[in-house]
């Protein structure tokens, strides 16, 4: 098993043509790093909070070192021009806390992914947090990719002090748990001592 890292990429596109090339010529490099593209829409949606950009990638490497050797390949800084010339974006990169297996696609399912930013308020619930989510979240298969404050900005700014990356097997898992009266509570209490942005998208690329 690795400790893979996620490359989170919020972007905003004035200049479609070229950024569709930019996307084409990145593709296989990002391959060639040993890099997936977990997701690349536009079309997400926001379940707290406001969110600054328009479309949303999330790219997965086997290790922090590779994401960043590909982010600093010499071959990769042309592209990164063209993209610049396109967009304007944040980009972040985060280390899964513990060491995972790949993940396992669902069969007839697409994963769902859930990402938020946050302020922590008042830390005085955090021990309970802590105590009754787990058992919660693994009862709805939720795999915790990224979590916390050790994450580095490479482009633009992240709005809060720390991030949390969650994948989910499917939609329907992830409505059941954010929506669901297992985690109501801990989400009330969670909402009442953060300031936080949250939204949730589907793993596909389009």
């Amino acid at each position: 098993m690795t400790r893979p890292a996620y490359m989170i990429v919020a972007i905003d596109v004035h200049d479609s043509d070229a950024f569709g090339r930019y996307a084409m010529q990145v593709a296989p490099l990002i391959q060639e790093y040993g890099g997936e593209v977990l997701a690349a829409t536009p079309n997400f949606r926001i379940e707290h909070g406001t969110w600054p950009r328009q479309r949303l990638a999330l790219i997965r490497f086997p290790s922090l070192a590779q994401a960043e050797a590909f982010y600093h390949a010499p071959a990769y800084q042309p592209m990164k021009a063209l993209r610049e010339s396109a967009s304007e974006a944040d980009l972040l990169l985060a280390e899964s806390p513990q060491d995972q297996a790949p993940e396992a696609p669902d069969e007839g399912a697409t994963p769902h992914y859930l990402l938020g930013a946050t302020t922590v308020t008042n830390s005085d619930w955090i021990e309970e947090y802590m105590q009754k989510v787990p058992a919660i979240s693994a009862r709805f298969g939720v795999q915790g990719l990224a979590m916390g404050n050790e994450y580095s900005v490479l482009e633009g700014a992240w709005p809060r002090d720390g991030l949390v990356l969650l994948r989910f097997p499917s939609e329907a898992v992830f409505q059941a748990f954010w929506y669901g009266d297992e985690y109501r509570a801990m989400k009330e209490l969670r909402e009442a001592n953060t300031v936080a942005e949250h939204i949730s998208f589907a793993g596909v690329v389009e």
